[in-house]
């Protein structure tokens, strides 16, 4: 195992516009000793092909090491995708990223200085738009540079501060990988997706571990954009129908979620 090496693990469903946004940031904006773990959950709009051409791509460009992609033929669901992704990574620490968040200059570097700031922390989330917030969504779509003049602001305000966390969303969650040998992985009943997150969080606390906000890091969230196409609602009715069924199921608290 890599001792500074941060495993970035991106399951995907479609979104495929959204996906090569969220990797193109992760290129450019991210300065430290990491590797890519890109997996393909079943998605029908080229997303299969697209990670090959990267794959190739970033190989011929040297731009990155390793690059490990995972072709599923089924959706498999976002624990069972980021729980394989885990058994691929190599790194100490491991990130989970949606596939629809564009990172932000040194964002990574400050997370990880968070996660070293403290043996008991467990996992680390980051400041982000909230999903009330439609007009700043819709400026962005025009702008993208407004994404820059949130986190730069942001980073200055904030700059190397911390705060506990009730609980981490799976928008952005770094993660020692230490913690699962005691906490466990994630819950692959929480099919295909929502709330895997705050459970897993759950269990960090409960093992003993903190969790905390690298509130110096702006990650934009365009929310949702995996389960907002005709696949996802024709395998699953709609995605509130499953949130709806999952924080009954498994008694998630009003306070976590989103």
């Amino acid at each position: 195992m890599n001792k500074e090496l941060v495993s970035i693990i991106i399951p995907c469903f479609n979104a495929l516009e959204y996906t090569k946004q969220c990797i193109e940031s992760v290129l450019l904006q991210t300065n430290i000793n990491y590797e890519l773990i890109l997996i393909n959950n079943g998605s029908t709009d080229g997303t299969k092909e697209y990670f090959k051409t990267l794959k190739r791509s970033l190989k011929i460009n040297k731009k990155l090491n390793k690059v490990t992609i995972i072709q599923a033929i089924k959706n498999l669901g976002v624990a069972k995708a980021l729980n394989l992704g885990i058994s691929k990574s190599t790194g100490k620490y491991v990130c989970y990223l949606n596939n629809d968040v564009i990172v932000t200059k040194d964002w990574l570097k400050k997370i990880l200085k968070a996660a070293k700031s403290d043996k008991q922390i467990g996992a680390v989330g980051t400041m982000f738009n909230a999903f009330e917030d439609k007009k700043y969504l819709k400026d962005v779509e025009k702008n993208k540079k407004l994404i820059d003049v949130v986190a730069q602001t942001i980073s200055v305000k904030n700059s190397g501060k911390i705060k506990k966390a009730k609980t981490i969303h799976g928008l952005c969650m770094f993660i020692k990988k230490s913690v699962f040998k005691k906490a466990g992985l994630f819950n692959e009943n929480f099919y295909p997706c929502f709330g895997e997150d705050i459970e897993f969080c759950e269990r960090l606390k409960k093992n003993g571990y903190k969790l905390v906000d690298a509130t110096d890091v702006f990650i934009f969230h365009y929310w949702n954009k995996s389960v907002r196409s005709k696949q996802f609602n024709k395998q699953n009715k709609n995605i509130e129908t499953v949130m709806k069924s999952h924080y009954k199921k498994f008694a998630i608290s009003e306070s976590c979620k989103i």
